[in-house]
Formats: structure tokens, C-alpha cells, sequence
């Protein structure tokens, strides 16, 4: 890593009205966040109970088909479960470097060595209402995919990269079947077991500048000490589709979809979504379903704490003026900010249970009033606490 200069400048400290002026934006940002995070919750919801459905719809249909190689015109348009071994009618090549593999997919990735700029900025309260901000600024060379515009850069004079990439990035695949079914586009979109090509010099031939080193070809003059400017490419395949010495067996999947004819096509189901899954390895219908299960309770949680962090900073954007006013007082200020904070974190949790109570109620009204009830738990309680019976005296 190579250091490069430190920039000194002074910033003058907002004054009192100017940080109410701040935290008043702030309460119109948190009101647009909690907005926002109310809907990501309650749309969250109605996905959740729409996928289960349509999964247990699936599961409820599907069809077992025995042997992938034969077609019965009965099953057209029902939802089938079938697996086999990918297969391709042809090779996939890279004409510019002689890559050639009976693969689903390939792509060519590009890599260029540039200089990377690194700014540290570290702040100091200098008193009188000012502030010094110092940044510092590093430089190293590393291996990236896209061009880093050293325009931009503090010192551009000393690193400067190329404008654009010698070699453009590239990808190639084709139709695949799994028997005497063809794949639609949807579940050759999930083939994605991306495998590195083995490169040696007994099965590529390219120009003689061009090198090769740990499945790299090298665009330079030196593999172990590159230049600024000098690019490596490598290749990846997807889906192996037939026996190879380059790449072995074919993959084999398990597939749920709609046929129709001998083609494998997206299912809609009553519920409203559409089925079209593709798994590496030898599963059943019954195993497939279990697992898209898991990933739309896994999307399902997910997107509830998303949701969650979002009301969390709105409720904090809006109660931020609370702070400002006694920032002048550190001990109070700390205090309150303590309260602040978990009188936040009471309310996000809170309201983010009742958004998806609500979102529930519509789809399975028992569980939906049951969590509501829990969210309307601490408001009760406190209620109750508030209206505690007084002695009387006679």
C-alpha cells in the first residue's frame, strides 16, 4: 500500500437553532420511513401466506413422472416432478480464447490491476464552535472487474488508471432438456453451480503473449509482478450436459413444473403464484416443496427485520429533537438519550407486531387476532398500572 497526502479543513459546528433545523428534517424522514416500513410489513405478510398456500397447493397435485425419457400427452398442462441428467445438443465456445465445453452455461469474467484509493477522514472538536477534519489518503493495486475512474482520485497525477477494459466480459449458453423435456428460460435461469474451467496448454491455444497461470490467461508482461493496466480472464461453466474428459458426468436435477408437450414451463397455481423450481441432485416432489418452504420462511423473517430496523431509525429520526434539545447538558443528555433509544426500540417492536397482525387478519384471522392481542400486551399493562385503585379516607 502506497500512502498518499493528508488534507487539513475547518468546519464551523451547526449552532442551536441550526440542529432544530436538522432534527425537524429528520422528523419528516422518519415519518416517510415508518410509512415506508409499514408497507414492506404488511406486503411481507400477504407474500408469506400466498407462497404457503401455493406450496401446499403444489405439493397437493403434483404429478411423479417415473422416467424423464417418456412423454404421456395425459400430464399436459399438471404440475409434474421428474428428475434426470442435463443434456445439450452442442458446445458452448469462446473463439477468442479456444474455450470449449458441453456446459448450460459460460461466461468470461475480466479482471484489470488498477490503482484503488483509500480515504481515511478522522475529526476533531477544536472549541469555538469549530471542527477539524483531517483526510488521509492511501493507494494499492489490486485485481477488479470494472474500472475504477482515477479522475476522482486526490493524487490522479501519480494513479492513474486505464480509462476502459482491454477485453469486455462475456456469456454464452444454450437450450438444455433433462430427458425428452425442454427447460424454459425460468428454470435455466436457476442453473447457477458455477464451476471454473481447468485451463492448461494441452487444451487452449491462443497467442503466444497471452499467458497461462492458475486457470488465468494472463494480458501482460510479467504473471508474478503485473503492470497497471494489465487484465486476467478467467472462464466458469454452469450445468454440465454430457460426458467429457474436460468436465466429467453430466449434473443431475430435480425439476416441478407444468408440462406442456415436452416442454417444462411456469405453473400458476389458484393461489396466485407460480411454481417452477429446479434442484441440483435426485430429490423428491416431497423435498422440494419442504425446501421452498424453508427459503419463503427464511424471505419471510428477512424482510420482518428489514422492516423492523426501518421503523426502529424512523421512530429515531422522529424523536431526535429530543436529544438536541438537552445536548448542552452531557450527563442529562446521555440519560435521556438511554430512554430515548428503548422507548424507540418498545415502539418498533410494537408496531411493527400490529402491522402483521393486521396483515394476517386477512389470510388466517385466529393467529392474526392472537398477535395482535400480544402486541396490545404493553399499552394494557400500562393502562391497568395507570388506573391503579387509591385508598379512600373516610
Amino acid at each position: 500500500m502506497e500512502s498518499g497526502r493528508t488534507r487539513v479543513t475547518y468546519q464551523r459546528n451547526p449552532n442551536f437553532c441550526e440542529r432544530i433545523g436538522q432534527s425537524l428534517i429528520g422528523i419528516l424522514i422518519g415519518a416517510a420511513l415508518l410509512l415506508l416500513a409499514s408497507g414492506v410489513i404488511f406486503w411481507n405478510e400477504g407474500r408469506a401466506v400466498q407462497t404457503a398456500k401455493s406450496l401446499d397447493e403444489g405439493l397437493s397435485i403434483v404429478v411423479p413422472l417415473a422416467n424423464a425419457h417418456l412423454i404421456s400427452s395425459e400430464n399436459t398442462g399438471k404440475l409434474v416432478h421428474l428428475t434426470g441428467e442435463l443434456h445439450t445438443q452442442q458446445d458452448l465456445v469462446d473463439g477468442t480464447y479456444n474455450i470449449r465445453v458441453r456446459a448450460v452455461k459460460l461466461k468470461r469474467i475480466v479482471e484489470m490491476y488498477q490503482w484503488e484509493e483509500q480515504e481515511t477522514e478522522k475529526k476533531y472538536d477544536e472549541g469555538n464552535g469549530q471542527t477539524r477534519v483531517e483526510k488521509s489518503y492511501s493507494y494499492s493495486k489490486v485485481w477488479k472487474s470494472n474500472v475504477i475512474h482515477s479522475n476522482g482520485f486526490d493524487d490522479s497525477f501519480n494513479h492513474r488508471n486505464p480509462s476502459e477494459m482491454p477485453v469486455r466480459e462475456a456469456s454464452f449458453n444454450t437450450d438444455v432438456n433433462v430427458g425428452e423435456f425442454l427447460l424454459s428460460d425460468g428454470l435455466t435461469g436457476q442453473i447457477n453451480n458455477f464451476r471454473p474451467v481447468t485451463l492448461s496448454p494441452s487444451n487452449t491455444h491462443v497467442d503466444s503473449r497471452v499467458k497461462i497461470k492458475d486457470n488465468y490467461f494472463y494480458h501482460g508482461q510479467d504473471v508474478l509482478y503485473p503492470e497497471i493496466g494489465d487484465v486476467r480472464v478467467k472462464f466458469e461453466y454452469a450445468g454440465r450436459s454430457g460426458p467429457s474428459l474436460l468436465l466429467g458426468s453430466p449434473d443431475e436435477v430435480s425439476i416441478v413444473a407444468r408440462q406442456v408437450g415436452s416442454k417444462l414451463l411456469p405453473y400458476q397455481t389458484v393461489s396466485g403464484d407460480t411454481l417452477e423450481m429446479l434442484y441440483f441432485g435426485s430429490l423428491s416432489a416431497k423435498e422440494m416443496f419442504g425446501r421452498e418452504k424453508m427459503q419463503n420462511t427464511m424471505m419471510t423473517w428477512a424482510l420482518r427485520s428489514i422492516g423492523w430496523l426501518m421503523m426502529f431509525i424512523g421512530f429515531s429520526c422522529l424523536t431526535s429533537i429530543v436529544t438536541t434539545l438537552v445536548d448542552w447538558l452531557p450527563i442529562v443528555r446521555d440519560i435521556i438519550a438511554l430512554g430515548v433509544c428503548l422507548m424507540n426500540m418498545s415502539l418498533s417492536v410494537s408496531l411493527s407486531l400490529t402491522i402483521i397482525a393486521i396483515g394476517w387478519i386477512f389470510y388466517r384471522p385466529v393467529l392474526g387476532i392472537a398477535i395482535l392481542a400480544m402486541a396490545a400486551t404493553p399499552f394494557v399493562l400500562s393502562r391497568f398500572r395507570g388506573a391503579a385503585p387509591r385508598s379512600r379516607v373516610d
